[in-house]
């Protein structure tokens, strides 16, 4: 996604071609990042080095980089600026402190470091995070494939990962196009407060670093992500950081479906996995889900083109599951459709394997219910605690 000067003149013959002001640049427009205008200049957010920051744009095409004072350490979930351009209102998503609203003015907004007049304006989860141990957040960086990637590691505060032999659960972001940053999360904190260290890694397929990185994974599913991702999880276990027998699978949507590649590819990779919402035979999930228009684009027509799809399809080498699934899914859901976890969960048991299988009725590529969403929670926490070897042992003896 670019921003885009469009001429506005009443006649369409005198309208000129709409123009991209952002195509050199490089980086997608975040999600949600609708432009903002300052007195003929465009403010808009982007996705840039797995981070979302805040870019001015001039008509003529020069964009800079501006309000440093973000850090790295947070993510902007949104911004707006006052009808007389002075003030703007952003949302930064802490890990520690939550997601809030802040006021800056906008002639700071090059300022290196926060300004006099950058302001908190609410404490949203203030009670929450005076009570409850919220995790702390740090990037990484690993190599692959000639690729120097990074992640979100968390932890609980009262955790030093560097101290070695912690549990591990990989959390895998969707689209995938997307990416990962430092950000407030209860499904984070409700993982950390319980032991686990949570790894978020930006996998080659993903937005942020341009098209290029982005490329890597079209019409390859299973491919650089499945790399990806195991190489980060050997690097963190080679520090000393984590058991690597202790790694658990987590992730929704695209992170269902590549826990399925995972658990396929890399059958040693997991002691247990939870992939959510995903799809796991891209031929069969053809026409019955809402996304037929961009699988066509990036694979083509399945009886035009079946040897991409079987290539990008999990369920083909479901004879190599030895990891215990619980495969979650929306009963409602037109994007990943369950009978894909359907198939999943039956190849699983297949292999003896052990699986269960959860369908929320009425649910669709979420889980939006408050109750199945504390229901879900507890679902995973249970599966990893079930198939932990630690906790196998300790009940052992």
């Amino acid at each position: 996604a670019e921003v885009y000067l469009v001429d506005a003149a009443d006649e369409a013959d005198a309208r000129g071609e709409p123009a991209s002001l952002t195509a050199a640049l490089d980086r997608t427009v975040a999600r949600g990042g609708e432009p903002a205008w300052v007195d003929g200049e465009i403010y808009a957010r982007i996705a840039d080095e797995s981070q979302t920051r805040l870019v001015r744009v001039e008509t003529d095409g020069t964009v800079e980089r501006v309000f440093e004072a973000q850090g790295r350490d947070r993510a902007m979930a949104g911004v707006d600026v006052a009808d007389d351009g002075s003030t703007a209102v952003v949302v930064l998503s802490d890990p520690t402190e939550g997601t809030d609203l802040y006021a800056v003015d906008v002639d700071d907004l090059d300022a290196a470091t926060e300004p006099d007049s950058f302001r908190r304006l609410t404490r949203v989860n203030e009670s929450l995070v005076d009570e409850f141990a919220v995790p702390e957040a740090r990037r990484v960086e690993w190599e692959s494939n000639g690729w120097t990637l990074d992640g979100v590691l968390y932890h609980d505060p009262e955790i030093d990962p560097e101290s070695g032999d912690h549990p591990l659960v990989v959390a895998i972001h969707g689209g995938p196009m997307s990416y990962d940053e430092p950000v407030f999360s209860f499904g984070h904190a409700a993982l950390t407060s319980r032991g686990y260290l949570v790894f978020r890694p930006n996998y080659r397929g993903g937005t942020s670093r341009g098209r290029e990185f982005t490329a890597e994974l079209t019409g390859k599913w299973g491919t650089a992500e499945v790399d990806d991702i195991a190489a980060g999880v050997e690097s963190l276990a080679d520090r000393g950081w984590v058991d690597p027998d202790r790694v658990f699978g987590h992730g929704f949507s695209y992170g269902g479906i590549a826990q399925g590649f995972l658990v396929t590819q890399e059958p040693d990779l997991f002691a247990a996995a939870a992939p959510e919402h995903g799809i796991y035979d891209i031929r069969s999930a053809f026409g019955t889900d809402d996304t037929h228009v961009w699988m066509e684009a990036e694979f083509g027509l399945p009886w035009e083109n079946p040897e991409a799809f079987d290539a990008s399809t999990a369920i083909l080498d479901a004879g190599n599951i030895e990891t215990p699934l619980l495969v979650m899914a929306g009963g409602e859901d037109w994007r990943c459709p369950p009978s894909q976890s359907e198939q999943l969960y039956v190849a699983a048991r297949k292999q003896g394997v052990d699986a269960e299988l959860v369908v929320y009725p009425d649910e669709h590529h979420n889980i939006g219910d408050p109750d199945r969403a504390i229901h879900r929670l507890e679902k995973i926490l249970d599966w990893y605690e079930t198939h932990d070897p630690a906790v196998e042992a300790e009940s052992g003896n």
